[in-house]
Formats: structure tokens, sequence, C-alpha cells
């Protein structure tokens, strides 16, 4: 192949002559902000009353996996 082929000098003219873009200085995002306190409060509150609603319904899941392998480990004998 002849020289010419790999003559790359046009592409390092052209990007001298094309005035340089300016800078952009990355931007900072904003932190996110904290919830006002009275927002904070009433989702604490929200989630307190959540939480006592399925007290009972989980305590009777517990109750019913204790008797189940109660009667599982009773049904199994151990050599």
């Amino acid at each position: 192949m002849s020289d010419l082929a790999y003559d790359i000098t046009y592409l390092i003219e052209s990007e001298s002559a094309e005035p340089a873009a300016p800078s952009r200085a990355p931007t900072r995002v904003p932190a996110a902000v904290a919830p006002p306190p009275a927002n904070a409060v009433s989702a604490q509150e929200a989630l307190a009353r959540e939480l006592l609603q399925v007290a009972d319904a989980h305590e009777a899941l517990i109750q019913q996996y204790l008797r189940f392998s109660a009667t599982t480990s009773q049904g199994t004998s151990r050599p």
C-alpha cells in the first residue's frame, strides 16, 4: 500500500482548525432533602399502626409454625 493510505495529517489539521469546545464543569446534583419532621412523624405513626394491626396475625403464624414443627419432630424417630 502507499504511504498516502496511512497519512492522517488531514485529520490532525482539521482538529486544530476547529475551535475547542468550552469545557463543561460537572454539575453537582443537590443532595436529597430530608422530609420535614411533620411528614416523618406521620409516616412513623402510620407504620406503627400497620405493625400493630398485623401483630396478632404474625403471632398466630408463629404459633402455627411451632405446633407444626413439634408434631413433625414427634413423628420422626431418631436412631
